[in-house]
Parts: C-alpha cells; structure tokens; sequence
C-alpha cells in the first residue's frame, strides 16, 4: 500500500477537492482506495457522504487513533473503497492535549507518542487490504502533520497564488514539521512530489507570481516529465463536483467547460499515480473518459 499525504499549511487550497477526486480516480482505475480525513472540517468526509461510493469504516480517525482495533471489526478492506471518517474532535484530543502524559504500557506517555503508535499499527495492519491510502492533512502543521508525514511515502502539496498562501510555503518545506525536516530526521523514503497550484487564474498577477515562484523554487513544484509546472485552473465545474458529490469526469460528459478541466486534472493524477509506482493503464480499466 502506498501511502500519499495531501496537505499543506494553509486552509481552502483545494487539498480536500484534489483527496476526493483523486481517490475517485483511483479507484475507478481500479486500485483499492482507503481515505484518511485528518481535518477536523470534515470536508472530505461530508463529500463521500454525498458520493456515497467510499464505504466508512465503523470507526472515526479519533477512535482508531487512541485504541487498538481490530481491523476485521471496522470492515477493512471489504469494499476496497473505504474512507476513515473525520468526527471534529481529533484537535482536541490530539493536539491540544500533545504533551499530556498518561499510564500506557505501564509507563507514563505523552498522547502524541500514543497516538503515533497506535496510527502506525492501524496502517501496518491494513496494508495488504489497500493498494493506496491517501489522507487529507489539517490546515495546519502540528502533530497530526508529524504523525502522517514520519508514515508516508509520499506528499503533494495544493497552493494558491496568494501571498499568504506563498508564504506558508516555506513552512511546509522546511518547518519543525516542514516535509525536509521529517524526511531528513524520521522518514528517508519521504517522497515530496510537489506544491500544485490550484485555481490558478489566466491574469497577470497569477502568471508573475508562478514565473517568481519557477525561478525561485521551481525543484520544488509537481511537474510533468519535461519538466513543466502543473497546474490547475479556477473553474466552477470543481467547486459543482464537490457540492453535488461528483467526478469531474461525470459533469465532464455533459459540461463543455468541464472537459478541459477533467483533461488538466486527470493528466495530474497519471503523474502523481505514476510516481507512486502505480502504474496507469487505462485501457485494462473501467475510468469514466470524456466522450
């Protein structure tokens, strides 16, 4: 099972849109999908609620995080499209309560190391059930960051062409959780794909800052196999998809608007599939395609 962490420091970046479709994708392609929802929003948890096609496990992420589960007790791997639902309280378990000692083993232990135990035995234990795991990272870097970071094998990082949002950018890189500093202290096989701009706008503003951005730290951008920044376009076509609970390849077969939209995004997902290792033949598969 390959593990992929979508997140990055910064809120409303389309991180959740790109958890939801990209698994949908996947698991069109045919892979075996688990969904991890890390933030308390619940964004991607409420999307398979209206999708319906991920079946929930029969425990929240805050559940199986603090107790040991029996992984045959919460339908893994039954479906082979599961998703570990978000229940609003793992901040307030977790986070606010990181350093908080309590008996375990024995032993007087902080939750955290508790919590990175126990997450770390639940992904052990599901590994022959899935062929990829994806989680949807918090708006933020605190401990549910480190915890998913020292597990994965891989990170993609959605942006906006913000100012607030470029600067969260060098966090996430090389912060105390930054993906540099996990890689170089916890995790070797740490695989940093790339930021990916996300509703990016045809104006002058979009296209100076991704120019800076390309000079400055291009290296760090997802980008295709001659080397160019990828890149998603605003549209209203995603946001539909992700009121209504739906593939951008679905809309994409009635919306004209919507194709070029399913083009751009699915040729993202090849590549990001492809540098996980897993590979994409599309024509052994059953993915929606655009008529």
């Amino acid at each position: 099972m390959k593990i992929l962490y979508i997140g990055v420091q910064k809120g409303g970046v389309g991180k959740s849109t790109n958890t939801c479709q990209l698994a949908l994708y996947a698991r069109n392609l045919g892979y075996r999908v688990l969904v991890i929802d890390f933030d308390d929003q619940g964004n991607t948890t409420k999307f398979f609620k209206r999708n319906g096609e991920a079946v929930p496990l029969a425990k929240t992420v805050t559940e199986v995080i603090f107790q040991t589960t029996d992984i045959f007790d919460i339908n893994v791997g039954v479906s082979g499209f599961n998703i570990l639902e978000a229940d609003g309280q793992f901040n307030n378990i977790l986070v606010e309560q990181a350093r908080v000692k309590v008996q375990h083993e024995g032993e007087l232990t902080e939750k955290s190391s508790i919590a990175h135990q126990y997450f770390a035995n639940f992904l052990t234990s599901v590994d022959a059930h899935y062929d990829l795991c994806i989680i949807d990272g918090p708006p933020s870097l605190d401990i549910r960051v480190t915890i998913a970071l020292t597990l994965a094998d891989a990170v993609l990082s959605p942006i906006q062409l913000s100012q607030e949002s470029i600067e969260g950018m060098s966090s996430t890189l090389y912060g105390q959780r930054g993906v540099l500093n996990i890689k170089t202290v916890f995790n070797a096989k740490l695989n940093f794909l790339g930021f990916l701009p996300n509703m990016v706008e045809a104006t002058d503003k979009h296209r100076e800052a991704l120019t800076e951005l390309g000079e400055r730290i291009g290296e760090h951008f997802l980008t295709d196999n001659e080397g160019r920044i990828l890149l998603m376009p605003l549209r209203q076509a995603v946001r539909e998809c992700q009121k209504e609970g739906i593939t951008i390849a679905q809309l994409a077969k009635t919306n004209t608007m919507a194709r070029s939209t399913w083009a751009s995004m699915r040729k993202i997902f090849d590549i990001v599939l492809a540098r996980l290792q897993l590979e994409v033949d599309v024509e052994s598969t059953h993915v929606e395609t655009i008529g």
